[in-house]
């Protein structure tokens, strides 16, 4: 990164930046928090003024560095008050003392989407931010991330020509200090590129990790934008038939026809600039909603409830718009008739009227396909969320409390820091209410994974690789994991006794055929002289390891008490009491321990599983939300087109009955119109959300992309939604007096 930043051929400023987390401590507040380690050049480059004080600046990042600190305007508000006497005060970073200097604006949460920094530190410090790992000082580590600005002048395959000029030279000097597995390896790495990426958008996963859902949220918000398009134009068709008359009164009084749609559209117009701003409040409310949904107990969430001039403007816009396309038909069609033709009591009328309800049942019917292009979907990730919500973990975590320490970021040795673990153990055990206590290094179901390469003499196949675990003694009885074979871990399998592992049921299939692995060894890569120094003492039944989607995968399980480096762990205790009452007592366990040690991610288990399924239930309520919304305007749009072929029939009917028709038979007519709709519709619909499934396939689990049982599901709910809105102007129909129709104009 250095050479690079001293030949930013063709760049305007060169910057580099890693995220890390962090403990932070001001006047004995400590919380867990998010650091960003930056270059001198990172602020000038991204252009940004402080709100108070300085930024950090290239002499801040120059030698061995300047200890001062920039908060961001988040941590500087919600945790420190905002209170300006913070300048040139102390804060302690992962046990480091640094001085605060500035403030930076407020918006300002760096360039990664998803990540919000709480402070930020120079790049020249990193080394002692991260204990246990310098990365300064081998060249082989990749771990910072590159930005930087364009030169005047400059494109961006220029600007990624010149400094691949540069990087060539710089990759000489890399391979010297590189280790490679093969020939092939260090071939590659020659011949590799630098590519430049338009940053303006930011730099971050979450959009590609979410894109899915987006395209979905994106095609349902249009899908129900055009129902509603189709209602309130059937409601304006509706309205200028009954006021055909009226309008040709004023045509006959001298009112050109310009007057009328003119008069026609302004109605449309103002009908959407009302929908608009009860369409902006209630965004408003459940914008709120959702993010709480969202981001449940995350603090700083980079995500904002609030809607801005932009959002307003498009909103606006997209309102006007909506209203002149649904508005632009009904008012050319109540201003082409013929006033002559329109003034006869009948004459003329018919036609008219019957060309107005044939727009208006396509209207409809078109209502109800989009309303089953998004139904279908809907019950593909309800379908999906109960197979997730059902999945077999294969352990309790009813009543469970979890939590994690990292004593190395506030500089615990190793030794104090096995000894830190075994004291919060056994305190964790006498606190009123816990019934078990046990620890382990990787989170459960918490989203990431540990994995190496192992040797097992038994097997000679090409993928040698295995996730693994280290926790504490009993752990496994603890978490209701059962244990087939062998034995599970005790007090005993501590630093002095034998390597030991315990494997599951994916570990002994893909490596052992499915035999008994019990008695078996096997040794990391790295292992002393290739030694298999690993026992494996037991084999457990499979249970979810980083996420409920995700099937088992090989794992084993080693004691931490025999690991010479342990970081942090994560302590997880079953409790007899409500949850809140236990992580209270966490939290005064840790503040008599050490106040300046936070308890991080302190919540339940069942609550890190939820957390690991959030997508799944978002993706699932916006879809209902939007599937629930366009299936009520369909049907009020199939009420609003069956009463109004009623009414327009209600001479019709009253000769029928006159004649000798049943109300029954009266009722079938009217439901057999309804049924024509409904069946074209959903034939429609059906064949419509085969096209939507492809974007959603990914987001599923354990459901086929066309599954037939939430077709007909589907298919049932919009059935009985339109029987219930036909049925009323059926039965309406059904109660006509023959006497009072055939007066009926």
């Amino acid at each position: 990164m250095r050479g690079l930043e001293k030949q930013p051929a063709g760049l305007k400023g060169f910057a580099g930046f890693f995220p890390y987390t962090s403990n932070l401590a001001f006047e004995n507040q400590t919380i867990q928090g998010k650091i960003l380690i930056v270059s001198g050049q990172y602020f000038p480059a991204l252009g940004v003024a402080p709100l108070i004080g300085r930024l950090l600046a290239p002499a801040d990042d120059a030698g061995a560095g300047n200890p001062v600190a920039v908060l961001s305007y988040g941590y500087w508000k919600t945790r420190l008050g905002g209170r300006t006497e913070v300048l040139n005060r102390p804060i302690s970073v992962n046990g480091q003392p640094f001085t605060i200097v500035g403030i930076a604006p407020p918006g300002f949460n760096g360039i990664t989407l998803g990540s919000v920094p709480d402070v930020f530190v120079p790049l020249a410090l990193k080394p002692q931010l991260t204990p246990g790992w310098n990365g300064t000082d081998r060249i082989a580590d990749y771990w910072i991330y590159l930005l930087g600005k364009l030169a005047p002048g400059v494109s961006l395959a220029q600007a990624q020509t010149a400094l691949n000029s540069t990087y060539a030279g710089l990759r000489q000097q890399m391979v010297g200090g590189m280790r490679f597995r093969n020939p092939g390896q260090k071939e590659r790495f020659l011949k590799s590129q630098l590519q430049l990426v338009d940053g303006h958008k930011g730099n971050s996963g979450v959009r590609d990790d979410n894109r899915s859902a987006l395209i979905i949220l994106f095609i349902a918000t249009a899908l129900v934008l055009a129902i509603a398009m189709a209602n309130a134009a059937n409601l304006m068709l509706a309205r200028s038939a009954e006021r055909r008359r009226e309008l040709a009164i004023r045509v006959a009084l001298g009112a050109g026809r310009g007057n009328i749609v003119g008069q026609l559209m302004r109605e449309a117009l103002l009908l959407s600039a009302g929908g608009c701003l009860a369409g902006l409040a209630f965004a408003d409310v459940t914008l709120k909603l959702l993010l709480a949904e969202v981001s449940g107990d995350e603090p700083g969430f980079f995500l904002n409830a609030s809607l801005d001039w932009r959002v307003l403007l498009f909103g606006a816009a997209l309102s006007m718009t909506t209203g002149l396309l649904f508005g632009l038909y009904p008012a050319w069609e109540a201003a082409r008739h013929s006033v002559a033709g329109t003034l006869k009591d009948e004459a003329g009328q018919a036609s008219s009227t019957r060309g107005v309800a044939h727009v208006r049942r396509v209207l409809v019917c078109a209502q109800v396909m989009l309303s089953a292009v998004l139904l279908i979907p809907t019950g593909l990730f309800l379908k999906s969320l109960l197979n997730v919500l059902h999945v077999d973990l294969g352990l309790n975590a009813e009543n469970v409390v979890g939590f994690s320490l990292n004593p190395r970021l506030n500089r615990y040795t190793d030794t104090e820091s096995k000894a830190l673990f075994e004291r919060v153990d056994h305190e964790l055990a006498a606190l009123p209410g816990a019934r078990s206590v046990t620890d382990c290094l990787v989170a459960l179901i918490g989203g990431g994974s540990w994995g190496t390469d192992i040797t097992v003499k038994e097997y000679t196949g090409p993928d040698n690789n295995s996730n693994y675990n280290e926790i504490g003694p009993g752990f496994f009885g603890k978490m209701g994991i059962p244990l087939i074979a062998g034995r599970e871990f005790t007090e005993a399998d501590n630093a002095a006794a034998p390597k030991v592992a315990v494997v599951n049921e994916q570990f002994a299939k893909h490596f052992f055929d499915g035999r008994n692995p019990v008695g078996h060894h096997f040794s990391r890569k790295g292992g002393k002289n290739g030694a298999a120094d690993i026992e494996i003492v037991g084999l457990v039944k499979d249970s979810r390891y980083a996420s409920v989607r995700r099937e088992p995968p090989p794992l084993f399980f080693t004691p931490w008490a025999q690991e010479e480096q342990v970081n942090y762990i994560n302590f997880y205790v079953r409790s007899a009491l409500p949850a809140a009452q236990m992580v209270e007592q966490i939290r005064g366990m840790m503040n008599r321990i050490d106040r300046n040690l936070p308890a991080m991610e302190l919540r339940t288990l069942d609550g890190t599983i939820s957390h690991n399924i959030r997508n799944d239930r978002l993706i699932l309520q916006l879809a209902g939300s939007f599937a629930g919304l366009a299936t009520v305007l369909a049907m009020l749009g199939l009420y609003g087109v069956m009463a109004h072929s009623v009414t327009r029939r209600t001479h019709e009917i009253g000769i029928r009955m006159a004649l000798g028709a049943a109300p029954a038979r009266i009722r079938g007519m009217v439901l057999r119109e309804l049924a024509f709709i409904l069946t074209i519709g959903l034939a429609l619909g059906i064949g419509g959300s085969f096209l939507l499934v492809k974007y959603i396939k990914t987001q599923l689990y354990g459901v086929k992309a066309y599954d037939a049982t939430v077709i007909a599901a589907a298919a049932l709910v919009l059935t009985s939604t339109a029987a219930a809105a036909g049925w009323f102007p059926a039965r309406r129909a059904a109660r006509v007096s023959p006497r009072d129709a055939l007066r009926y104009e």
